[in-house]
């Protein structure tokens, strides 16, 4: 079988920093906002219909999730924390140099192999320029991460898990509780830092779910949207007001 190795090596052109949110973990999250910059939540609700409940897909996104309540039924919610880079970056210098580098958040020491065991690696998916993609050490061969992504990767996948329901307590506790339907949409909220730095500490100090909360789910999708609401998930239909909510 032909070997498909792939190498990279960054030119430093800075376009993977800018126009995009980028995952942290709950730790990194914490450092984001105490240097002052913004994070981002995106939340996707889903349950054993969006998969087969036996298969792999399913089981790699429930690590990654909560069990809530919503109306009448039990579903899962996954809260991406993210900084805040849609303009760019804000550790980007006006070279395009990124001034934490060393204390980077670890998505951007895995970019760009995938973290998802789900999406294989393909430059023509990539914001890179061609030539990175000649040059460097080989980071995948015959789709295989090598030694030292995978332990980069498999860091992020623990973290994803660890953090889980610590994400959603301090998502419950500042009232962001409408999720889309996970690959139907996105709900992107854009929490105030100091607020959020609030609730990292109220969480920190012991204050954990709270109780008796009832989340809902926003769908694009009319025909899913009744089918999910045939399963008891109460489902939201207001015009959103505190989150962009992002088709897919």
């Amino acid at each position: 079988m032909e070997n498909t190795a792939l190498r990279f090596a960054c030119n430093g052109c800075g376009v993977c920093c800018k126009g995009r949110l980028i995952p942290l973990t709950l730790k990194e999250s914490r450092q984001w906002l105490q240097r002052g910059h913004d994070v981002a939540v995106i939340l996707e609700a889903f349950d054993e219909s969006l998969w087969p409940a036996e298969s792999e897909k399913f089981r790699h996104n429930a690590k990654r999730a909560a069990q809530i309540d919503s109306g009448n039924a039990k579903i899962n919610v996954i809260a991406i924390f993210a900084a805040n880079a849609l303009t760019q970056c804000p550790n980007l210098d006006d070279q395009n140099q990124c001034v934490i580098y060393e204390e980077r958040p670890l998505v951007c020491r895995i970019y760009p192999a995938e973290i998802s065991p789900f999406i294989s690696l393909d430059p023509a998916d990539k914001v890179c320029p061609p030539e990175v993609w000649e040059a460097g050490e080989i980071i995948v061969s015959d789709r295989v991460a090598s030694p030292a992504l995978q332990v980069k990767i498999a860091q992020s996948r623990d973290a994803d898990t660890v953090d889980a329901h610590a994400k959603v307590a301090i998502c419950e506790s500042m009232d962001m509780t409408v999720a889309a339907w996970k690959e139907n949409a996105l709900a992107v909220y854009l929490p105030d830092r100091q607020r959020l730095m609030t609730a990292f500490d109220h969480y920190d100090s012991g204050i954990q779910r709270v109780a008796h909360t009832s989340w809902r789910v926003r769908i694009a999708d009319h025909e899913l949207r009744e089918a999910v609401r045939n399963r008891g998930v109460q489902v939201d239909t207001t015009e959103p007001s505190s989150y962009i909510f992002h088709k897919l």
